[in-house]
């Protein structure tokens, strides 16, 4: 048995494996139809379910697909299960037993060609989405399939990294399905549910999108009530999520506990979300009377700029204290 077989047929076991025990309705968890997706891009209509854990918190979508990608006999459809994050973002797919996803002329995918296909479908980036099938395929190559009767065209180099080999049509189509329309439904669904428990879930993930996803959801009375979170997500997370939270605490706190642990994070930010910080604490005269005091055990990470900025707002808000600052300083 070759190498590549033997890939394939652990990919088999442990998706088996893991569907039955993470998604099981047996066991675990349950899922239920939400509402049927259909599209002019796909002919075919597809179940949408939502899935919830042993305490009924819904937990993710998931959906079985059968989908032709191709308009000649040299692709076969491809089926699969695929799952969702509460935000609509996609988190893996799973073959089925004895439904291994199949390239040109029905060549068996290989363990390094699912892991590419689960790349390809997370870059939200892709090339694949500026392009339309037409682009797909060289027709002046002519490429002849050994299994039927068919010829196709090649794949242009300009793609081929978008794509898996022998599998374009495939990954373009499934690309397109989920990253298209179908995740702004379930984004759309989970917002005519939406709960703190799901909130927490999503803030807990460590995809930015999901988290921005359930950062937008809520008010400035929710940022007060898990601020505890919010600094475990400011600590963990990218520029882009901290600088989002940053800019929608609501500062000051009303428990000095909360402000004080908040200036906690500021040695460990990046510089970008350093200067979202200073730009936020300095800029109101009531965060800085609050905030800027409780800065003073922490000058010693400021470079110059910063604690200019800093000793700016010190002394245009008239924060007592400034002229022994500036004695401690020098």
């Amino acid at each position: 048995m070759r190498v590549s077989q033997l890939f394939v047929i652990c990919w088999i076991l442990i998706t088996v494996l893991v569907h039955q025990k993470v998604f099981s309705q047996d066991e675990v968890n349950t899922c239920q139809k939400v509402f049927a997706y259909k599209s002019d891009e796909f002919a075919e209509a597809y179940i949408i379910k939502i899935c919830s854990d042993a305490e009924k918190t819904p937990i993710g979508y998931e959906s079985l697909i059968n989908m032709p990608v191709c308009d000649d006999n040299l692709c076969a459809n491809v089926i699969l299960m695929f799952y969702w994050d509460m935000a609509g973002n996609y988190i893996r797919f799973e073959t089925l037993p004895g439904k291994p996803l199949t390239k040109f002329d029905h060549k068996r995918f290989t363990y390094a060609d699912y892991q590419k296909l689960d790349q390809i479908l997370k870059d939200k980036n892709s090339m694949l989405r500026l392009l339309e099938k037409k682009d797909l395929v060289d027709k002046t190559i002519k490429i002849k399939a050994t299994t039927v009767d068919a010829v196709t065209g090649a794949t242009p180099k300009t793609v081929k990294n978008a794509v898996v080999e022998g599998a374009v049509y495939s990954s373009f189509t499934l690309w397109h399905f989920i990253n298209g329309a179908v995740k702004d439904s379930m984004a759309v669904y989970t917002r005519s549910i939406y709960s703190d428990h799901i909130a927490i879930r999503l803030l807990k993930s460590k995809n930015y999108e999901s988290q921005l996803f359930a950062l937008k959801q809520w008010s400035g009375k929710d940022y007060e009530l898990h601020a505890d979170l919010l600094f475990q997500v400011i600590r963990e997370s990218t520029p882009i999520v901290r600088a989002y939270i940053l800019g929608k605490l609501p500062l000051p706190f009303a428990e000095e506990d909360k402000n004080r642990a908040l200036i906690t994070l500021f040695p460990d930010l990046d510089g970008y979300s350093k200067s979202i910080f200073l730009n936020r604490i300095t800029a109101d005269r009531q965060i800085a009377k609050t905030i800027l005091p409780l800065m003073r055990s922490y000058l010693n990470v400021l470079n110059k700029s910063q604690l200019d900025q800093y000793l700016v707002a010190f002394d245009k808000f008239e924060i007592p204290g400034y002229q022994d600052l500036l004695k401690e300083l020098h």
